[in-house]
């Protein structure tokens, strides 16, 4: 497992003033060249829904994503009170992806998993972005 980083999208161009809770994004990315699990940690701030786009360039292997609710950022799968709460696939056919989750956590864990080490190593984008009801 690889934790990396996810850096927030804090241009003033995009963000009205008065809307400094809703939106908000963030974004990430990892080379896909291994079959390790690529997770990324993201504080929802009391957001109640994410949608989490993968953008692969041209890649041969699935990818799979897993989103997960969190109590504490912290946590990892498989601890107390982490539950997996969606999950798509992005195929080679079709290098992009997208689930919304409406369920709020203070935290979510998104998991990207490779079906296997893609020739050329290309790169996945992770973007995570809150947004009202």
């Amino acid at each position: 497992m690889t934790v990396e980083t996810v850096s927030t999208n804090t241009n003033a161009s995009q963000i009205h003033y008065r809307q400094v809770i809703v939106p908000s994004y963030v974004t990430g990315s990892y080379v896909i060249n291994d079959t390790d699990s690529h997770d990324f940690k993201i504080d929802g701030r009391g957001k109640g829904r994410l949608s989490v786009v993968l953008d692969v360039s041209t890649s041969d292997e699935t990818q799979t994503v897993t989103v997960y609710g969190m109590h504490t950022e912290g946590a990892d799968v498989g601890d107390e009170g982490v539950v997996s709460i969606g999950s798509f696939t992005v195929t080679d056919a079709n290098d992009i992806g997208y689930e919304t989750i409406n369920d709020p956590f203070p935290f979510y864990l998104v998991r990207c998993v490779s079906a296997g080490a893609a020739t050329a190593s290309p790169t996945a984008t992770l973007y995570g972005n809150f947004h009202s009801f």
